[in-house]
This record gives structure tokens, C-alpha cells and sequence, in this order.
């Protein structure tokens, strides 16, 4: 019987992996003109056009509280879907592949860590170069919850 396997879409804000359900990506684009919105807080950079639909975009690991995303055109916008008939951005540093995890590779943060990890991240999966966070994307796309955070843990 072969093991249960998901497939996530890895991106990297700062020195973090995150993953997110690759069901819930509809694309990767490079970064285009990102239209300020007067008094949208940090965490929404903004909205693009993106094929005549308007998006919002919001700032990843600023969300997470892992970096900021640069403001060049360095990076990457993650399309996700919100709900049925909603899509918004994340921006990330990269997008850098996709990977099948096996279920026997995901486990729950560590006790000791669950509270620095904040919310957003539900669990962590070890691939063969790293650890990979695991993001609750219900969470972390709800605004007006709280703001989940994710710390570098320091030796």
C-alpha cells in the first residue's frame, strides 16, 4: 500500500520555506506594477491588474512576521484562491518548486515551538534539504483575525 502523499508549492520569505497547497495556487507571475491603497495597513502592498482582473496583494512574510518582501521586482506573486469566486496575491521572495510530501513527513510543530510559530503555520514537513512551514492559508488570508507570527528560532 503506498503512502498518502500532497503536493505543495514551496516559496521562501527571507531565510523561511513555506509551503501551500498546490490546490490553491492558480499561478506564479513575476512581479507587476503594484498600485498603492491609501490606508491599507503594511501587510496589503496593494492591487494589480492581472489579465483585466484587479487583485489585492498582500506581503507574505510580513504577514508571518518572517521579512518583508523588497519592493523591487526582485520577487515573485503567488495567485491563490479565497473562497469560490475570490483570488489574491502573496508576495514572496521566490516561488521555487513544487513537491509531493509524504504524510509520514509532516508532523506538528514542536511543543515547545507551537506558540513562537504562530497560527499561520499548522505544521512542518522535512524534505531532504530542509524543513518546510506549512501554512494554514485560512488564517493567514483572514485580515481581521490575528496577526499570526512566525519567529526565527535562535540558538
Amino acid at each position: 500500500m503506498a503512502s498518502l502523499q500532497t503536493q505543495i508549492v514551496v516559496l521562501r520569505c527571507g531565510e523561511v520555506f513555506l509551503g501551500v497547497p498546490i490546490d490553491r495556487v492558480r499561478e506564479i507571475v513575476l512581479v507587476p506594477d503594484i498600485t498603492p491603497v491609501p490606508e491599507s495597513g503594511e501587510v496589503v502592498r496593494g492591487i494589480i491588474n492581472l489579465r483585466g482582473r484587479i487583485l489585492p496583494v498582500l506581503d507574505l512574510g510580513h504577514r508571518l512576521g518572517v521579512s518583508q518582501a523588497p519592493r523591487d521586482r526582485s520577487g515573485r506573486i503567488v495567485v491563490v484562491e479565497q473562497g469560490a469566486d475570490h483570488m489574491l496575491g502573496l508576495l514572496v521572495d521566490d516561488a521555487s518548486e513544487v513537491l509531493r510530501i509524504a504524510e509520514g513527513s509532516v508532523s506538528p510543530p514542536p511543543e515547545l515551538l507551537s506558540g513562537l510559530l504562530g497560527a499561520g503555520v499548522r505544521s512542518v514537513a522535512r524534505s531532504e534539504e530542509r524543513l518546510i512551514l506549512l501554512v494554514d492559508l485560512e488564517i493567514v488570508l483572514a485580515l481581521d483575525g490575528p496577526r499570526p507570527a512566525v519567529r526565527e528560532a535562535r540558538a
